[in-house]
């Protein structure tokens, strides 16, 4: 069967990358996936950079060949041929802008899913979520995170949920998710004294046969069929503070490590494994404007990608997809200086960085006068701001924004990132995501088919496909879903005791 033209417009243009991934043909044509013979993998990893614009990587890869002397990781792989690369279609069911819930979620059931939903739709008819399928089949599953546990990137593989902010109630909903193995932060909803219901969530995983661990130094040599380890009160440290606080980096584990630990315990399996693993301080930082958080998660991200990579090439028997949710934040290197000359100068001073926003703002707010701004920004950030540039960050701090009717710039941290960008020479769209097509990169058996322009719902079926499984979940359309979600108004008020209202994410990422 030929795809008509009207097919193939639907299916995008696939950009630098020329082709539709042969992926989305097969859908498009109504083929089950196939590989070929002795080509299917057994296990899949599937790690998300959450938030990851394209510029995100060439900045780190430009940043390494100045200090290292070497290219990062991802830009090694890219030229490598044995690993595919493609691009993925990021929209959701409400919006040509995702949320992170939206996005995991047509990972997590082949389905667009409306902004702020997991694997449900407005109406409240819930999808049949990829953990559930795959441990039915007998496949170990894990989820990797330095998020909160709960949040919305992991909770897209393994929970249907009305809300993404119902955290306490993720939390619950992962004892029948299917996953065997969890790993990341989110100590408040799990713990009876944090939690408003006073339930023991750590109590109800070790009846079902978890053992739960809470510090670096539990996982070391780990084991065991069923883990759970919540190693922080919400989300991980972003790396830039973990890397410069001895207390954090004795307590709570690297993206590397974690990721090295599930595969340690995944590994073997009679029926394989599938295991997401997320680099989800990114997306955080970018919508904070936050280069320099945002920066060393890309960099930890990576490590913990090589983990994967490293893997699969020993095994022989792995499918790695590495991608992100959506973009986030437009950041750019821009050209500035005589030459340019600066720009170079700009990127480098991410050597120096010694703390994201999460620390430097409280510090800010310590003294609001000009000299303690610059001295702070100096000692954290070795940058050297003129007068103006602290008088600014100062009115900010007391709430006077020169942006002030801007939808995207009226804030702080987009402030912060305006003034620290004059040194830095990073600039920023906004603080919000982007409809921008992101990476994708595969490695080992089915990679090929990842090569070219995908969709985001079509991840579902070819991991699936690995298993020789299909499944087709409910499907709505966005006329049908915007209705209900009109009439569905105030459901979130009878589900109030489970809200997260001190959830630390800065923004609905």
């Amino acid at each position: 069967m030929k795809l008509s033209r009207r097919q193939l417009l639907g299916l995008g243009a696939a950009g630098a990358v020329g082709l539709v991934s042969p992926l989305a043909i097969a859908q498009a044509r109504g083929q089950q996936i196939r590989f070929p013979r002795g080509r299917r993998p057994k296990n899949v990893i599937f790690f998300v950079f959450d938030g990851m614009a394209m510029s995100v990587p060439t900045m780190v890869d430009h940043f390494r060949q100045m200090t290292d002397g070497k290219h990062s990781l991802w830009a090694e792989v890219l030229k490598d041929p044995r690993y595919a690369v493609g691009l993925q279609d990021t929209r959701s069911l409400s919006s040509v802008v995702t949320d992170s819930s939206a996005a995991a979620s047509t990972w997590g059931s082949g389905r667009l899913i409306w902004n702020g939903q997991l694997n449900i739709y407005p109406d409240g008819t819930e999808l049949k979520p990829l953990t559930k399928i795959m441990s039915e089949a007998g496949v170990k599953c894990g989820l990797v995170t330095t998020t909160t546990m709960t949040h919305a990137t992991p909770a897209g593989f393994a929970v249907s949920c009305v809300s993404r902010d119902l955290q306490p109630l993720i939390a619950e909903k992962y004892l029948d998710s299917g996953v065997d193995v969890f790993f990341g932060g989110g100590d408040r909803f799990f713990n009876p004294q944090r939690r408003t219901d006073k339930k023991d969530i750590y109590a109800e995983f070790a009846k079902r046969g978890f053992k739960v661990v809470k510090t670096r130094d539990e996982i070391a040599g780990l084991r065991g069929d069923k883990l759970l380890g919540i190693f922080s009160d919400s989300h991980v440290p972003f790396t830039v503070d973990r890397n410069n606080d001895p207390e954090l980096r004795r307590t709570v584990p690297t993206l590397a490590e974690m990721t090295a630990c599930a595969l340690d315990n995944l590994k073997g399996a009679r029926n394989g494994f599938l295991l997401q693993v997320e680099a989800g301080k990114v997306d955080h930082a970018a919508h904070g404007n936050d280069l320099a958080g945002m920066f060393w998660d890309q960099v930890a991200g990576e490590d913990a990608l090589r983990v994967c990579f490293d893997f699969a090439q020993e095994h022989g028997d792995t499918l790695v997809i590495a991608t992100a949710d959506h973009a986030c934040g437009g950041p750019s290197l821009n050209g500035a200086g005589d030459e340019y000359f600066d720009s170079t100068a700009g990127l480098k001073s991410a050597s120096n960085f010694r703390a994201s926003y999460d620390v430097l703002i409280p510090l800010l707010r310590e003294n609001k006068t000009r000299g303690h701004v610059q001295d702070v920004i100096e000692d954290r950030l070795a940058f050297k701001l003129s007068a103006k540039e602290a008088d600014a960050i100062v009115s900010m701090l007391d709430g006077k924004s020169p942006f002030g009717d801007s939808s995207f710039f009226g804030g702080l941290s987009s402030v912060l990132g305006m003034i620290l960008g004059n040194h830095n020479k990073v600039t920023w769209t906004s603080g919000n995501h982007t409809a921008d097509h992101v990476l994708v990169t595969g490695f080992g058996p089915g990679s090929e088919l990842v090569a070219g322009l995908t969709q985001n719902t079509q991840f579902f079926d070819l991991i699936l496909a690995t298993k020789g499984l299909r499944h087709e979940n409910p499907r709505m359309s966005f006329e049908d879903a915007k209705r209900a979600h009109e009439k569905a108004g105030g459901i979130l008020e009878e589900l109030s005791a489970y809200l997260s209202p001190d959830d630390d994410c800065m923004c609905h990422s």
